[in-house]
């Protein structure tokens, strides 16, 4: 079985047996998924699974994944006059979403002194995401969704992502560790756009990676 269909076993199996929009360490999660995954409790993520015999420090590397968007589920904004169309996940939304977080994830695992590479070797850590749910605080800025006329929308922030990361061997494909998490974008109020839009998105995407970054360098010893 190819690694990212194991991956999407695994987190449908975490999913489905746990809360799916909580910022907390849910208790309705089972404490063993796969055999070898055994529930964590990680301050900050939603659900956090970790195979306790991974060693995490012999991975100096990172291959990230492209973003999967395969299984997303859109929680519409709230209707209004500024609400009117149907929140849809197009090609181009896609594009940009799968960009930003390529550039984020690589700018802060670099940073971070974490090369980024396309190698399949022992010291390669793969990492997977897929993007859970999408909840937008408004409609898309499009001539489709926003009437015509209304130059400005304001809102608190673009609204919210949850995602889920699977990390493996790049070598063996083996899955050691799965998290799932939501965040939210900027709570100050401002002009919702495409471009305040993505610049939360890239915020959130931001916060997981350091976040990642922050737990390697736990295992390393840094």
């Amino acid at each position: 079985m190819k690694f990212v269909s194991l991956f999407m076993v695994a987190l449908s199996a975490a999913l489905l047996a746990a809360c799916s929009n909580t910022s907390t360490q849910s208790s309705d999660a089972p404490n063993v998924i796969l055999g070898t995954l055994h529930k964590v409790d990680t301050r900050g993520v939603a659900i956090a699974y970790k195979d306790p015999n991974a060693n995490f420090a012999q991975f100096t590397r990172i291959k990230l994944e492209e973003l999967d968007l395969d299984n997303v589920t859109i929680i519409q904004p709230g209707q209004s006059v500024t609400n009117r169309g149907k929140w849809e996940l197009d090609d181009k939304t896609r594009s940009r979403l799968q960009t930003a977080y390529r550039e984020v994830f690589m700018r802060e695992m670099e940073r971070g002194g974490y090369e980024v590479t396309e190698d399949e070797a022992d010291d390669v850590l793969r990492i997977t995401a897929a993007l859970t749910a999408i909840a937008p605080s408004a409609s898309q800025d499009n001539f489709n969704s926003r009437p015509v006329g209304r130059s400005r929308v304001y809102t608190e922030g673009a609204g919210s992502m949850s995602i889920a990361f699977g990390f493996s061997s790049a070598t063996s494909g083996e899955i050691l560790a799965i998290v799932k998490d939501s965040r939210s974008g900027s709570p100050m109020w401002g002009n919702n756009n495409s471009v305040s839009n993505m610049s939360d998105v890239r915020f959130m995407f931001g916060g997981w990676a350091r976040q990642i970054v922050a737990r390697l360098d736990i295992v390393h010893g840094f």
